[in-house]
């Protein structure tokens, strides 16, 4: 291979959208370890969070709310629905799935607040540290 090719696949390598999504797997897997004790992962957090209103939503709301991808959505539904910490609504119209919160779902979510304020906190302590801003 000559360094011509070389230097070709090698500036792939500095892309943002690499970079990012490798920063981003990062800072999920140190939530998830903080987020151990409780039993849930920063995913499964977010999706909580967005049902912790007490209403119910449907899978186009959720979906569209967290910027995740249908396929993605529902299998993080089935394990949240199969720990009962989410049950499936009745809809007027059968095409809109929705689901709300169960009481084990807040009690999961009032156990996680404090384990995420945790890593919010160190997270905001490294970012400081390199005048950083993720706001």
């Amino acid at each position: 291979m000559s360094a011509e090719y070389s230097f070709k696949y090698r500036q792939l390598m500095s892309c943002k959208c690499f970079r990012l999504r490798q920063a981003s797997r990062v800072v999920t897997q140190f939530y998830d370890k903080k987020l151990k004790p409780s039993g849930i992962k920063i995913t499964q957090l977010n999706i909580l969070t967005s049902l912790a209103s007490g209403k119910s939503l449907s899978m186009t709301e959720l979906s569209e709310n967290l910027f995740i991808d249908r396929t993605t959505l529902t299998r993080s539904l089935e394990i949240l629905h199969r720990q009962r910490f989410i049950e499936k609504v009745k809809s007027q119209d059968a095409r809109h799935r929705k689901v709300k919160l169960t009481d084990i779902g807040f009690q999961i979510l009032d156990k996680a607040i404090p384990l995420w304020l945790e890593a919010e906190e160190e997270v905001y302590s490294e970012t400081k540290k390199y005048n950083l801003s993720l706001v």
